[in-house]
């Protein structure tokens, strides 16, 4: 069944791991589906991946600097392009907040909608605001009473959904840029010892817990480095310069900004091992990429793709970073081997076409019950 499907994202303006995982589901189910995308705006970057895909964007640009009343600036001019367009579509697809209100706020104007979860609106359940409580009320509701549909990417995300909302997911895994990173040679004969983190500088990817490795490490691992690869807050960028400087670490810890993907590429062939001591919040992609280039990984047990990470004996979880960089520096070769085994599982399991599949089963289940 041919669909016409609306998916809707509140800012594509910055090319993240939400928006990669839009680009590569819409161009694959395009050449079987008719796909629009509303949104706020979208980057040159994406615009150019995006292939016979309709983008709809507000005529107006907002340019207030205060969050909250740019907020909902925005979710108004989303809504009133909705308004004007829904009932051309089968689907609605949503992503990310507050793409979820938009087909219900002030009312509900359409029944097929499904919900792909990257994650909750965590922030409104970790403010004490009073805007924030009256979200968390409002979400609640929305989420329970319309949102029939959902998925979220593994297990710990969906007992997470669960505890919310009361409502079960479904589990559908994001695919992996595999033949991508799997692309070129590690560069050997290195004299250095190199860790990676590829992450926006933000607290909640926790780069500064990658840095401490570095320092408690650095008198019993000749030539040890880290490379923070993305870009960062200010504060926090700030924050994490000044300690290393105050650490005496300049020559082991280098941040490179923004990259493109073909550099992240490049600097996974130049390392041995990269680290995600994040906390419940992104980075779910970026632990596969890394394998995918053949780089172990060592994960936090907050992390939200750790499940399969465990279960597939993909890489390490811990807490202990220390000891578990020790364990890979001294068993280099027995590491490497299952890096092999982990990107066989990776290229077998992890495809965009297994993601894609599964996201228009769903789609079709929505459709055919609304129409019961």
């Amino acid at each position: 069944m041919r669909m016409k499907i609306l998916l809707i994202h509140p800012d594509m303006s910055f090319y993240g791991g939400a928006e990669l995982v839009i680009v590569r589901f819409v161009n694959f189910i395009s050449k079987e589906h008719d796909v629009s995308i509303l949104t706020k705006s979208v980057s040159k970057e994406i615009k150019k991946e995006l292939k016979n895909i309709k983008i709809i964007t507000p005529k107006t640009k907002n340019k207030d600097n205060i969050k909250i009343r740019k907020f909902l600036e925005n979710f108004i001019e989303l809504r009133k392009i909705f308004e004007e367009i829904y009932n051309n579509y089968d689907v609605i697809n949503v992503h990310n907040f507050p793409a979820e209100y938009v087909p219900f706020i002030p009312k509900p104007l359409s029944e097929n909608v499904v919900w792909y979860c990257n994650e909750p609106p965590m922030p409104i359940y970790f403010s004490k605001s009073i805007f924030s409580k009256i979200l968390r009320k409002i979400d609640r509701f929305i989420v329970r009473k319309y949102l029939k549909f959902s998925a979220v990417a593994d297990e710990f995300n969906a007992k997470r959904f669960e505890k919310i909302y009361g409502i079960r997911p479904e589990i559908i895994h994001y695919g992996i840029d595999y033949e991508f990173f799997s692309k070129g040679k590690k560069k050997k004969n290195r004299k250095d010892f190199v860790l990676i983190q590829v992450a926006t500088l933000t607290p909640l990817k926790n780069q500064i817990r990658s840095i401490k490795v570095v320092e408690n490490l650095k008198e019993k691992i000749p030539g040890i480095k880290l490379f923070l690869v993305g870009w960062g807050e200010e504060n926090y960028t700030k924050f994490l310069k000044d300690y290393v400087k105050m650490k005496k670490l300049e020559d082991n810890v280098i941040f490179t900004g923004n990259v493109s993907r073909e550099e992240v590429r490049k600097f996974y062939k130049m390392s041995d091992i990269a680290l995600f001591p994040v906390k419940s919040q992104g980075s779910w992609l970026s632990p596969f990429e890394a394998l995918s280039a053949g780089v172990f990984v060592i994960v936090s047990n907050q992390i939200t793709c750790k499940d399969i990470i465990k279960k597939y004996k993909l890489g390490i979880v811990t807490n202990n970073f220390e000891r578990a960089v020790l364990k890979v520096y001294e068993n280099k070769e027995y590491f490497e081997n299952e890096v092999e085994r982990a990107k066989f599982w990776i290229k077998k399991n992890l495809t965009w076409k297994n993601f894609s599949q599964k996201m228009i089963s769903l789609f079709e289940k929505c459709v055919d019950k609304n129409l019961q």
